[in-house]
C-alpha cells in the first residue's frame, strides 16, 4: 500500500509491515528512509518531518545523505589520485597521504558522521594519535608498510617504527590533511563548520634533535664495532657455523655504521638500497688527480634524490658484496638488497645490534642524557661536513633536507669548536692587554 503526501510516497515492506518514505531531492536522487512504524498516523508525522528537515538541508546547499567519516575519506583519496594521474598534484600526495588518512584519520573516526565530529573529538583524536605507535594500536605492529613504484614495479616497503612520539611538526602536517578532508566534506554539503582542528600547543621549548659524535667518539665507535668484528672471525673450532654468523652479524653492522656516516642518509633510505642504485665514478679533484666517489640513488621519505658518498663508503660497499658473494655463490644483481640477513632477505633494522655496539662502546647515552641511534650518524655526517666548509644549501640538496633544518635539528658544532675564528684580532693589535701565563 502507498500513500502519497505532498513531496514524499509512504509506503510499507512485508513481512514486518514497517512504514517507509522515499522522496526525490533536485541534485541528490531520490531518497529512501524507514520510519520505524507501522502506526499510519505516527508513520504520516515523522515522514512528513523527515521530508521538511531534507528540504532545508537541501536549501542550504547540503547533502541529506548522512555519510560516514570513513566513506567520505575514501571519496576524498579517490580525488588526490586523480589530481595526482593528471599532474595536478605532485606523486608524494598519492604516495603518503592516503596512508596517513586510513592509518589514522579513518581508524579513528571511521564510522562517525562528519557532521557529528565536535572540537572535543578532535582534542581527543590528537591525544590518542600521540599514543598510536605507544600504547594505542600501531603498538601491536612495530613496522610500517608503504608501496613504491620503482622501475614500474610496485614494491613493498617496511621500515621500523621510530622511537618515541611523533614531532611536532608531524602532527602539525597531519592537521593541514585533516582540514582538507573537512574542507572537502563541506564542498561536497556533508557538514556545515569545520571543528577547530589545531593541534593542542605545548609551550615547553624543547631540544627534539638526536645527539651524534664528535670525531673522537665516532673514531673510538669505529675501533669498538672493529674490534668486537675480529673477536668472531672464522675458526676451525666452529662446526656448527655459529661463530661465523655472528662475524657476519657484525661485519654487516660495522659496514652500515661506516656507510651511515660517509654519506648520512636517514637509515630508511640505507634499508632501501639495492645494488642497483650505487654507482661508483671517476672525477677530478682540486689537485688534479682523479679519485673513486660513490653516486647513490636514494628512496625514503616519499622523494629519490642522487647523492655523492664520500669515497671512503667503497671498502665497506666491497665488504658487503662479499658477504654477498659468500652467502649465495653468485655476485648481487641490481634488484638484491645491500643489506640482506642469512637468508637473504632485506634487513629492516639494525636497532638491537646497534644499541649493543653503543653500550660497548659507552656511547648509548650521550652527555645531555638522550639516547643516541642510527640517525646520529646522519647528524655526524653534516657536522664534519659544515666544519670543512661544505655550504648549507649544497649539503641540503645532498642530504634530502632544507638550510633551515640543518640549522634547527642537525649541526652539532659548538661555538667552542671553532674558538680561534671567535676571537680574531680586529685592529691586528689587541685593544686591551691581557696577562699571559
Amino acid at each position: 500500500m502507498e500513500a502519497v503526501s505532498e513531496g514524499y510516497t509512504l509506503y510499507k515492506r512485508p513481512p514486518n509491515g514497517r512504514y517507509y518514505a522515499r522522496y526525490s531531492i533536485k541534485g541528490q536522487g531520490q531518497q529512501r528512509v524507514s520510519l520505524g512504524t507501522a502506526d499510519p498516523l505516527e508513520a504520516e508525522r515523522r515522514a512528513q518531518s523527515k521530508w521538511i528537515k531534507a528540504c532545508a538541508f537541501a536549501e542550504v546547499g547540503l547533502s541529506v545523505n548522512k555519510k560516514q567519516f570513513g566513506k567520505i575519506a575514501e571519496e576524498f583519496i579517490a580525488g588526490i589520485e586523480l589530481a595526482v594521474q593528471r599532474g595536478e598534484k605532485a606523486e608524494y600526495h598519492a604516495k603518503q597521504y592516503p596512508t596517513i588518512i586510513r592509518r589514522y584519520f579513518v581508524e579513528n573516526f571511521r564510522s562517525k558522521l562528519m557532521s557529528a565530529i565536535k572540537a572535543d573529538d578532535i582534542d581527543k583524536y590528537w591525544e590518542w594519535r600521540k599514543e598510536f605507535w605507544i600504547t594505542g594500536p600501531g603498538s601491536k605492529n612495530p613496522m610500517i608498510q608503504y608501496d613504491r613504484v620503482i622501475k614500474g614495479v610496485t614494491t613493498k616497503i617496511f621500515r621500523p617504527v621510530k622511537e618515541g612520539y611523533p614531532s611536532k611538526s608531524t602532527l602539525h602536517k597531519e592537521s593541514l590533511l585533516l582540514r582538507q578532508l573537512f574542507e572537502f566534506g563541506q564542498r561536497r554539503g556533508y557538514v556545515t563548520e569545520i571543528p577547530d582542528i589545531n593541534v593542542p600547543k605545548d609551550k615547553r621549548r624543547k631540544d627534539n634533535s638526536r645527539p651524534g659524535f664528535t670525531m673522537e667518539e665516532f673514531m673510538h665507535l669505529k675501533s669498538v664495532s672493529e674490534q668486537r668484528v675480529r673477536e668472531y672471525e672464522f675458526t676451525d673450532d666452529d662446526p656448527s657455523g655459529k661463530t661465523q654468523k655472528t662475524y657476519q652479524d657484525r661485519l654487516r653492522l660495522h659496514c652500515f655504521c661506516m656507510i651511515a656516516a660517509f654519506t648520512g642518509m636517514r637509515p630508511t633510505e640505507l634499508f632501501n638500497l639495492s645494488w642497483g642504485d650505487i654507482e661508483a665514478r671517476k672525477i677530478q679533484v682540486e689537485n688534479g688527480e682523479f679519485c673513486d666517489v660513490t653516486v647513490i640513488q636514494a628512496r625514503g621519505k616519499g622523494k629519490e634524490r642522487e647523492l655523492a658518498a664520500m669515497p671512503e663508503t667503497l671498502t665497506f660497499f666491497n665488504l658487503l658484496k662479499s658477504l654477498f658473494y659468500v652467502a649465495n655463490d653468485e655476485m648481487p644483481g641490481d634488484d638484491d638488497p645491500v643489506f640482506f640477513n642469512h637468508e637473504g632477505k632485506r634487513i629492516r633494522s639494525f636497532k638491537i645490534g646497534l644499541a649493543k655496539l653503543l653500550i660497548a662502546a659507552d656511547l648509548r647515552v650521550a652527555r645531555n642524557g638522550k639516547l643516541r641511534d642510527s640517525f646520529s650518524f646522519r647528524h655526524f655526517y653534516i657536522t664534519q661536513q659544515i666544519r670543512e666548509g661544505v655550504g648549507h644549501h649544497l649539503l641540503g640538496r645532498n642530504v634530502g633536507t632544507s638550510s633551515k633544518m640543518i640549522d634547527a635539528y642537525y649541526s652539532k658544532i659548538r661555538p667552542t669548536d671553532e674558538i680561534a675564528q671567535l676571537i680574531p684580532d680586529w685592529s691586528n693589535k689587541r685593544l686591551l692587554q691581557y696577562r699571559r701565563k
